[in-house]
């Protein structure tokens, strides 16, 4: 499998190394198009391997100054420890938030599985009394989802908003497309209206242009919202969203754990494999 999985993931991965990270961030920008760049990697056991992520972490913030790309990163907190404890895990974000503030850079944290949901934004809203340079992603896909959104518009949250690429249960999740499109549509409503100059991350063309005329109606000028994609996913959609003027950033992910990292993407849910499938052409 490791072969077909390596051609497979040469289009949606930039490579093991930072070198190929920026790499696919120069080419992105030479297109109009931003990136947030992710060191792969999650649910680490160890001290030392947390820590090993944040140095990996400081290097690349080091080398988006030097490459002259515009790039955030973005982090999952379990690549940070928050197996090991809540306190390692904000400890070592902190420590990239800080390096990045220096740099007038931005951290995104990722939102994973729902056994973290709560973890994340406690840890999130502590980082963000002192560093002003987080934001942090929220899925649609949870019920849970709209109360947590008016929170993190209160404490005047910068918010990704997404519609979830993990297996839940039922009891906390919208089962059907339909539903996860409905409730992403209200929220992304939402962050327009009150947001922090919110991510609009997905691919789907229908919300998208829901999102642009929203905007238009409201008269929210198209440099307070920005839309994120990932990387090989509607590579024609981003190039015309950025020629109409909207900015969009493409989520770039890179490291040694691709191969780990694609196979728990693909098994964990059967439309992340259709989904793959479907925008190859593209």
């Amino acid at each position: 499998m490791k072969p077909i999985l390596s051609i497979l993931a040469r289009r949606y991965i930039a490579g093991e190394t930072i070198t190929d990270a920026m790499s696919a961030a120069k080419q992105l920008y030479g297109d109009g198009l931003l990136a947030a760049i992710d060191n792969l990697g999650e649910n680490v056991r160890d001290e030392q391997s947390s820590l090993a992520a944040v140095r990996e972490y400081l290097k690349l913030l080091d080398d988006i100054i030097c490459s002259g790309v515009r790039s955030t990163v973005s982090v999952k907190l379990t690549q940070l420890g928050l197996d090991i404890s809540d306190e390692l895990a904000f400890q070592n974000a902190e420590a990239i938030a800080a390096k990045a503030l220096s740099q007038n850079n931005f951290v995104w944290l990722d939102m994973e599985g729902s056994a973290y949901t709560q973890r994340t934004i406690d840890i999130f809203l502590r980082l963000r009394k002192d560093r002003p340079n987080v934001g942090i992603a929220i899925q649609s896909c949870l019920k849970r989802s709209r109360a947590d959104l008016r929170l993190l518009i209160e404490r005047h949250a910068c918010v990704r908003l997404v519609k979830g690429a993990y297996k839940e249960p039922p009891e906390i999740s919208f089962k059907e497309k339909k539903d996860v499109d409905k409730n992403f549509e209200i929220m992304m409503r939402e962050l327009l209206l009150e947001g922090n100059r919110p991510a609009i991350a997905t691919h789907d063309p229908r919300l998208i242009e829901a999102a642009i005329s929203f905007a238009s109606e409201r008269n929210i000028p198209s440099k307070d919202f920005e839309f994120q994609m990932l990387l090989g996913i509607k590579r024609s959609l981003q190039k015309s969203l950025a020629s109409r003027g909207y900015t969009v950033r493409v989520y770039i992910p890179y490291g040694t754990n691709w191969l780990p990292y694609t196979m728990r993407r693909l098994m964990e849910r059967k439309e992340n494999i259709f989904f793959v499938i479907k925008n190859i052409f593209d």
